[in-house]
């Protein structure tokens, strides 16, 4: 059953063009700032075959989406494999159990890694599976590499898993900008698995942020009438985490003036999520988005600017009107100081 806190279309775009990728055996990547409701995606496919049927049809039972959380990852290479193995583990209980390797590797990274080539082989010849690993906020993961761990991925895949491997991976910066240290761009073959699959992980669209503000006023109780519930959704603009500061807000601590953007930017709870979004950017986004905020903006800012566009995050009118998706990140970004 799907949660009530989904619409039957929540994030259908998204799941979509995922479920259609896994299916293939080809890669992908969504870039997205912090607080923009991924962890509900992640949750979906590994956990919701009711709403992956919706894009996967019959084939639901034969695409699994082992979730690796990227951030428990301990910088070693012995560690990574081990994620994707417990990850693998998780999907797969309920089959029957992978035969051994045939020869043991003395080397601790090694024995993992054919452990896992072993296991992905079987499940994908075998039982005929599509395999997508979620590499969850894994930048990271693409940060520190060092590469050559980072190509035992493509490893894995080309290891005949070619149509059945795939991966989906989740970042707050650019992968190719988190790599650059070890020029994962020019180098690396994980990385060409999914380059030219790059999507930016955008903010709610407006049904979903209604449906999230109405399960959370259910749970609640209904503390909140419509008119409050639509002027939290226009405050927070579709922000999955800074809507759900706004209704606590708003429920312990009701605005008595009419100044709602005055009244909730100088809440701590609203200052540290837009300072979190805030400082998640790139570095030249946020120099550009502070500048694009207080009008100060140069020719040089165009290709940036451009990008926080594709991010969601502003629109400029005919009139070359800036609009922030949301007021209070815009005031946070006019008077933050740095």
């Amino acid at each position: 059953m799907v949660s009530p806190r989904y619409t039957a279309d929540y994030r259908k775009d998204e799941l979509a063009l995922i479920c259609q990728y896994a299916w293939r055996g080809e890669s992908l990547c969504f870039v997205g700032v912090a607080g923009t409701g991924k962890s509900n995606i992640v949750r979906i496919l590994r956990y919701s075959d009711e709403m992956k049927s919706q894009y996967l049809r019959d084939n639901v039972a034969g695409v699994l989406f082992p979730v690796v959380d990227a951030t428990t990852w301990d910088q070693t290479p012995r560690g990574l494999l081990g994620l994707l193995v417990n990850a693998l583990d998780g999907v797969t209980a309920h089959l029957p159990p992978v035969p051994e390797p045939k020869v043991t590797a003395l080397d601790d990274v090694e024995r993992t890694m054919r452990k896992l080539q072993t296991e992905l082989r079987w499940l994908c010849e075998h039982h005929d599976l599509r395999i997508m690993f979620i590499l969850d906020d894994c930048d990271d993961l693409l940060r520190i590499g060092p590469l050559h761990m980072l190509e035992r991925l493509n490893t894995l895949r080309s290891a005949h898993c070619r149509e059945h491997l795939s991966y989906l991976l989740f970042t707050k910066k650019l992968p190719h900008m988190l790599g650059r240290a070890h020029h994962l761009e020019e180098k690396s073959k994980m990385y060409d698995l999914f380059k030219l699959n790059v999507f930016a992980l955008r903010l709610y669209k407006p049904d979903d942020t209604r449906q999230m503000l109405k399960h959370l006023n259910e749970l609640a109780g209904h503390p909140l009438g419509r008119d409050a519930l639509a002027r939290v959704g226009w405050l927070s603009g579709g922000h999955a985490r800074l809507t759900k500061v706004l209704f606590e807000e708003w429920v312990q601590y009701p605005p008595d003036t009419g100044d709602l953007v005055g009244y909730f930017s100088v809440l701590p709870t609203v200052m540290r999520e837009c300072a979190r979004l805030f400082h998640g950017l790139h570095a030249q986004e946020q120099v550009v988005a502070r500048r694009l905020a207080r009008g100060s903006i140069l020719n040089a800012d165009q290709l940036t600017i451009d990008h926080l566009i594709r991010r969601g995050l502003v629109t400029i009118g005919l009139d070359d009107k800036v609009t922030w998706f949301s007021p209070l990140c815009e005031n946070y970004l006019r008077t933050e100081k740095g």
